[in-house]
């Protein structure tokens, strides 16, 4: 088009400081940013000055993207989140710092009966404990408060929420006239700041027309190596990492099979395993919980009693632990006999049957855990911890989306000759990502392939946090 580019803090604090100079504080909530502008008066000058700034980095907690994943969860469209949270009472404690967090806190207050105008209001506020402890990072919002944005123009339910936490007066509150063009009108204002010589002109008619026969020109993106150069190279590696089998059941009638109990209520997934009186594998079970790991555990050890009794023999369990995120209440609710951190239950097993493991990697529903040993005992851990990309939650949601069945994300990735070169990024900005690389040719395999790397460069960057490749 010929224009002047503004960039858009600049354009916002143009904004403000010529249409609402009361302001100290402006909150703007994009689709896939958020921004705080902290304001002060200089008498010297007599102007208002933008004295600090912050925006979100790699992630879209607290945005509206985040919002949109709500009301998917609540399966209504995003205009009527704000319907909702208007009949909203009760405020659960949700995640807002991200989206992937958010849905399982929901699923639990959704098993135990909680509203969907309760949900709704709860991720207003979880957005405001992001804006104000996440991205203000201990600078005080200072009133008058400006709001801005769609997130802030469609759910006014969401400015109450903000002005209740910030404990505002209506006078503290600046509803600004079409807040979600605000920073538009600003890309406006600051031209004759910061452009004062430039009285060139732009001809609408010629930039409709420069828009209208724009193409966006298609990148060639170079794709990443695939995992086998070769189908006996691949056939080679799953045969050396195959899991192995059990034996199916075998009890006759008047049989005992003694065997101890292993229960991990995981984040997304519940596992057993029963392991027999010399410690070996002898059964599984293994299942998403729904945010109900009470009854997907009980459903567990209700089948493996009926596999193992099934011709007449008896199932006794010398003893029960549990681990995981609901590990303490599947201690209590089922009366094992102990309850461990994840962490014990690692170094445990990695000892027992991997003797001069050094290192474990447990990538998990929600987290993911680096964990050094030495000789049995564990000497360091590192941990993932407002992101959850990466994650088994990132893959199963995606792999959703393209049409891949959970069990068959492995096959799908081998099966790319061209995986998409994708990153490590937060789970709203990876589907910016995603879409350029369907447009630039990108088949499902070689997305799932892309994603499946990425969670390599998250663990590596994330929670092991490497200085470098070497």
């Amino acid at each position: 088009m010929g224009a002047r580019y503004i960039q858009e803090v600049v354009a916002n604090a143009a904004a403000v400081r010529a249409l609402y100079p009361r302001t100290r504080t402006a909150v703007e909530l994009g689709g896939q940013d958020a921004k705080l502008i902290f304001f002060y008066y200089d008498q010297g000058t007599d102007q208002l000055l933008a004295s600090d700034m912050r925006m979100n980095g790699s992630c879209a907690g607290g945005t509206g993207a985040f919002l949109d994943e709500i009301a998917s969860l609540l399966k209504v469209p995003p205009e009527e989140l704000e319907g909702l949270a208007a009949r909203g009472t009760t405020v659960h404690d949700i995640s807002g710092r991200c989206g992937v967090f958010a849905k399982t806190d929901i699923q639990s207050v959704l098993n135990s009966g909680g509203r969907r105008e309760d949900i709704a209001l709860s991720a207003f506020h979880a957005i405001v404990k992001q804006t104000v402890g996440g991205l203000a990072q201990g600078l005080e919002l200072k009133p008058p408060v400006i709001f801005e944005g769609g997130p802030l123009t469609f759910d006014p339910t969401l400015v109450q929420a903000f002005a209740q936490r910030l404990g505002l007066e209506e006078a503290d509150v600046i509803r600004p006239e079409h807040p979600e063009t605000l920073v538009a009108r600003g890309a406006a204002l600051a031209l004759e700041e910061l452009f004062p010589q430039d009285k060139t002109a732009i001809s609408l008619k010629a930039a409709i027309r420069a828009l209208e026969s724009f193409q966006e020109e298609r990148r060639e993106s170079v794709p990443a190596p695939p995992y086998f150069e070769t189908a006996e190279a691949q056939e080679e590696w799953q045969k050396r990492h195959a899991l192995r089998e059990t034996a199916p059941p075998s009890l006759g009638p008047g049989e005992v099979l003694r065997a101890y109990l292993g229960i991990d209520a995981g984040s997304t997934t519940s596992k057993i395993a029963l392991l027999d009186e010399n410690e070996e594998v002898v059964d599984r079970f293994y299942a998403p919980n729904h945010g109900d790991p009470l009854a997907v555990v009980r459903e567990g050890l209700l089948t493996l009693r009926k596999r193992w009794t099934a011709n007449g023999g008896r199932l006794e369990i010398l003893g029960a632990g549990a681990t995981g995120y609901g590990g303490e209440m599947i201690a209590k609710g089922f009366g094992a006999d102990l309850h461990t951190v994840e962490t014990v239950s690692h170094a445990a097993a990695a000892g027992k049957y991997v003797p001069d493991a050094s290192f474990v990697l447990d990538i998990g529903g929600q987290d993911m855990k680096a964990i050094w040993m030495k000789e049995g005992v564990v000497t360091d851990i590192m941990l993932n911890e407002a992101c959850s990309s990466g994650c088994g939650s990132f893959l199963e949601n995606f792999a959703a989306s393209l049409g891949i069945p959970v069990e068959e994300i492995g096959q799908a990735a081998f099966r790319s000759r061209q995986p998409a070169a994708l990153g490590s990024r937060c789970t709203v900005f990876m589907n910016s990502t995603i879409i350029t690389e369907q447009k630039n040719g990108r088949k499902a395999d070689d997305i799932m392939a892309g994603l499946c790397r990425s969670i390599i460069e998250n663990v590596f960057t994330k929670v092991v946090r490497i200085s470098g490749p070497d």
